[in-house]
């Protein structure tokens, strides 16, 4: 800041000012009024007011300071000969993007709005309708999938056959076809390896023996392989055997899990093991019954154990509690076997009913 003593004058038609610069802010000079004026304070603020400011910087561009001249011009200079048109260019934001518009560096761009009037526009807004042409080819394609189901498993109409398979819609359910049976395999269900050596059985075998598990029942294939380890674990555990007693299982899935298989001596019925196929229903069925498809799949088994040379034509079917002091299978499933072709109601006489090897 520089403090000036300068006298300026200043006049006008019916007065004559002195005023001195006291103060320089910015390159603007602060002057006041130093006249003899007797008009009183009122005038001496209303000159205060009207306070001359000059400007004292000079023009600045770059690195470059210009002082002492005038009409200096930096830069290109254009020069048009003839007549010049000025044309305007407009940028239109109601919706139609002008081309000949040229944005700048630092504009926001932003995507054109589209008209709601026009038809294609992909709003998100808009719900989707669902038109004849998509009906008809939903149904159609429903309609095939449901044929094509029919024909692969071959569903029936009504309940032909003395194995038709009851759905009960419970989680897990499998659809199985009449006759038709499902082995989960010993891979399947996570077998563990036999410890030792099996005895092959000799085949075809002349006697079927039911049992049960007297474990928890299954309904799906999940609970039904839980239970089928946990009675490998035991057996083989805790009974000392090589491998898992029975030759099959059913469970109440409607499925058959193989055990020991048809070719090697199962460990069910002591003494009579070697003359047998032991299939076990997987469950306690003393105060219950099983349900129909798990009924089903032993017969199912039995029936495909004859057809394939397995079990003998004029084979034998023993409950395990009519062979041991044990109450296996349970009351209310020996309650059904009794009704079974090829049961033996009467083992008042079982020495004479053993096969002659």
């Amino acid at each position: 800041m520089a403090i000036h003593n300068d006298t300026v004058n200043f006049c006008d038609e019916n007065k004559h000012l002195d005023v001195s610069v006291v103060e320089e802010i910015n390159g603007l000079e602060i002057v006041e009024d130093t006249s003899d004026s007797e008009d009183g304070p009122e005038q001496t603020v209303s000159n205060a007011v009207s306070a001359i400011s000059r400007p004292n910087v000079p023009p600045v561009f770059g690195s470059v300071t210009v002082s002492n001249s005038e009409n200096v011009q930096f830069g290109n200079n254009t020069y048009f000969q003839g007549p010049v048109v000025i044309k305007q260019i407009i940028h239109n934001k109601s919706g139609i993007e002008n081309v000949s518009y040229d944005r700048t560096g630092d504009e926001n761009v932003s995507p054109p709005h589209k008209s709601q009037k026009d038809p294609d526009i992909d709003n998100d807004s808009q719900k989707f309708v669902l038109k004849t042409w998509h009906k008809l080819t939903i149904a159609l394609t429903a309609l095939v999938v449901l044929i094509s189901c029919a024909i692969v498993f071959g569903i029936p109409k009504g309940s032909n056959g003395p194995f038709h398979e009851h759905s009960t819609g419970a989680p897990g359910d499998l659809l199985i076809a009449p006759n038709h049976l499902r082995i989960v395999s010993r891979m399947e269900w996570l077998a563990q390896p036999e410890t030792g050596p099996l005895d092959k059985l000799r085949l075809p075998a002349p006697w079927v023996v039911i049992t049960h598990t007297a474990t928890n029942f299954c309904y799906n294939q999940s609970s039904c392989v839980y239970n089928v380890r946990l009675v490998q674990e035991y057996h083989i555990g805790s009974r000392g055997w090589y491998d898992i007693g029975y030759n099959f299982l059913v469970g109440g899935d409607g499925s058959a899990y193989c055990g020991r298989g048809w070719d090697f001596e199962g460990a069910h019925t002591l003494g009579y093991n070697k003359y047998s196929i032991g299939i076990a229903f997987i469950g306690t069925f003393s105060q219950e019954a099983p349900p129909q498809k798990q009924l089903d799949a032993c017969k199912k088994l039995i029936h495909l154990g004859v057809a394939s040379g397995k079990i003998a034509k004029d084979y034998k079917l023993f409950a395990h509690s009519q062979l041991t002091a044990w109450e296996s299978p349970g009351k209310k499933l020996v309650e059904i076997l009794r009704e079974w072709p090829h049961f033996v109601k009467d083992t008042s006489q079982l020495e004479s009913l053993l096969p002659k090897y």
